[in-house]
């Protein structure tokens, strides 16, 4: 990459900024040291890719690593809603809101230690879901029928978490334990291939219609088997059981929530860890959330979508900053033990107080020129 030195100072703007990521305001902080034409093209070099990001946090992640970290693996989307569709930005569904959002979709690794105070969420990588195949569909439409087009991902949210975690485990040989995640990636393929290929152990949870067995008859066959949600099962007691398509035993347990509206919440987690308690596996699962608080702090503290950029490169490029920027600002956390809102408020409190001198400057110009402003006095 040309002028490397841009993309540090890059996620310190962004660090620093109140939610603006434009080249013309960076370049005027600066002083016009560069000029905005020259940050708009080292954003729109060719796009820089996780074995670069690598190189950046590989410090930090040694420093941080424990043999019993958790990688929290979550997908989330960087809302575009006014922005051109190409292969980034498209329609994608969210399962937070239940519909299809015009977006980015991110796919994030997110490393937590929780045995250093304050808990250590640190962006450990990332994929962008690319939607590179374009499908034209027959669809009935007010009694006609009519084409429309959509697009498609030619490589899937679960084959890219794979392609990931081998690269996080046996090429970067990270230090960790379980893999936690959500209903959507908990296919029997990614929890063989995390137990089998990877050595390592996942606690994630379950849809109630995924098939179970309590029982092993004489020859080692299943006696019966049932979905989750027909099984009795007791909540917080942990259960030994077989998962259709996984080759080995599973522990689960079943969680009951009472939310505030009256209604019942239930879910159902599993381990391939057999050694751990309900609270254990419940504890680590809770580990997942932390990828939220990532998302949440990318979005609010570093401008992750705040970056008018138009052409494809630009946008990953961005987000790459992003990355880092949360990184720095994660840090920053530890050094100080303040969260990212402490932190960010107290950058903005010192930004305002200087823009606050500023203003009596102009305050005092003013009356020396024009020799007159609004003077208010109570009645």
């Amino acid at each position: 990459m040309k002028r490397p030195e841009l993309m540090d100072l890059y996620t310190d703007f962004l660090t620093s900024s109140p939610n603006v990521a434009s080249a013309l305001v960076f370049s005027e902080v600066l002083n016009k040291t560069f000029s905005h034409d020259a940050i708009t093209r080292m954003l729109a070099q060719s796009e820089l890719s996780q074995k670069e990001y690598w190189r950046a946090i590989k410090s930090i992640v040694r420093r941080i690593e424990i043999e019993d970290g958790v990688i929290s693996i979550d997908d989330f989307i960087e809302h575009k809603p006014h922005s051109a569709e190409n292969e980034l930005i498209c329609w994608h569904y969210d399962h937070t809101s239940g519909d299809s959002k015009k977006g980015i979709n991110i796919v994030s690794f997110t490393y937590v230690n929780s045995q250093m105070e304050p808990i250590v969420k640190l962006p450990l990588g990332f994929e962008l879901i690319r939607k590179d195949e374009v499908v034209t569909k027959t669809v009935k439409q007010k009694g006609k029928f009519v084409q429309k087009t959509s697009r498609k991902a030619s490589i899937g949210k679960n084959e890219l978490l794979r392609s990931r975690l081998k690269i996080l485990t046996h090429q970067n040989n990270i230090k960790y334990r379980y893999v936690t995640f959500d209903t959507w990636y908990a296919s029997a393929e990614n929890m063989n291939f995390i137990v089998l290929n990877l050595k390592k152990h996942f606690v994630c949870a379950l849809k109630s219609n995924r098939t179970i067995s309590f029982e092993i008859d004489k020859k080692g066959k299943q006696k019966q088997w049932l979905s989750v949600s027909e099984a009795e099962i007791e909540p917080n007691r942990p259960y030994q059981i077989n998962l259709k398509g996984v080759p080995y035993p599973l522990i689960l347990v079943k969680k009951v929530y009472h939310n505030l509206n009256g209604t019942i919440g239930v879910q159902y987690l599993v381990s391939s860890d057999i050694e751990l308690s309900a609270s254990d596996i419940t504890g680590i699962y809770k580990k997942r959330w932390s990828s939220e608080d990532v998302h949440r702090s990318l979005k609010q503290n570093v401008a992750l979508e705040k970056m008018p950029a138009k052409k494809e490169c630009s946008q990953a490029n961005h987000i790459f900053a992003s990355m880092l920027a949360q990184v720095k600002l994660e840090c920053m956390k530890i050094a100080t033990k303040k969260n990212h809102y402490a932190l960010k408020r107290t950058i903005l409190i010192k930004a305002l107080q200087n823009a606050w001198l500023e203003t009596q400057k102009l305050k005092e110009l003013c009356r020396q020129k024009f020799e007159t402003l609004p003077n208010f006095q109570p009645a």
